[in-house]
């Protein structure tokens, strides 16, 4: 199955690591929650919580939880809630398979850095709009309403390419294996 999945004959050595692994983890006598909190993993617990609950902070829930209900309440009908759903649909999506495709290539922290920044403007600039133009009077031109569906798509566009995908794959590459099974469900717990 190695070699399948590697492509190659070669695996013996990733092979002798995997067997060598298990049987350590096999007659490891501490738990991993106990190894976890001890001060030498202490870094990778706190990017286990920290990682997670600034995917979660960023907004991602409420732009696209929320989106829909948005555009029905600024007048835009039922059409745009369906259209708006299925561009960031489509967006964050294939963003995620691109950021997956690359993300060794480029490396974590450009693709944290490259959908972080476009994230955090956009989401500036729709809260902005949103306050400024709403206020007490509840409605938007049709030219804000289109404003603010691409500044949306470009929000779930910079999600998907860092915090989306990221906020799950850099935690699982920080922790050793003797805590990993605990590292990951510290993980999922605040995802």
């Amino acid at each position: 199955m190695l070699q399948r999945v590697r492509g190659t004959v070669n695996i013996q050595a990733e092979l002798d690591d995997l067997i060598q692994a298990i049987e350590i983890s096999k007659s490891m006598e501490v738990h991993p929650f106990r190894m976890i909190i001890q001060a030498r993993y202490r870094p990778q617990l706190v990017m286990a919580i920290a990682i997670p609950f600034i995917e979660q902070v960023t907004g991602i829930n409420v732009i696209a939880f929320y989106a829909p209900l948005l555009f029905r309440t600024m007048g835009f009908g039922e059409s745009a809630s369906l259209i708006s759903a299925i561009v960031t649909g489509l967006v964050g999506t294939g963003t995620t398979f691109i950021s997956m495709l690359i993300v060794d290539k480029v490396g974590r922290r450009s693709l944290f850095m490259f959908g972080g920044v476009p994230t955090f403007i956009s989401q500036m600039i729709i809260g902005g709009l949103l306050a400024v133009q709403l206020g007490d009077q509840g409605g938007l031109s049709k030219g804000y309403v289109y404003l603010l569906l691409f500044l949306i798509c470009v929000y779930v566009a910079g999600f998907g390419w860092s915090w989306g995908p990221l906020g799950w794959f850099v935690p699982s590459e920080n922790f050793q294996l003797e805590i990993r099974s605990a590292g990951q469900s510290i993980t999922i717990l605040w995802l």
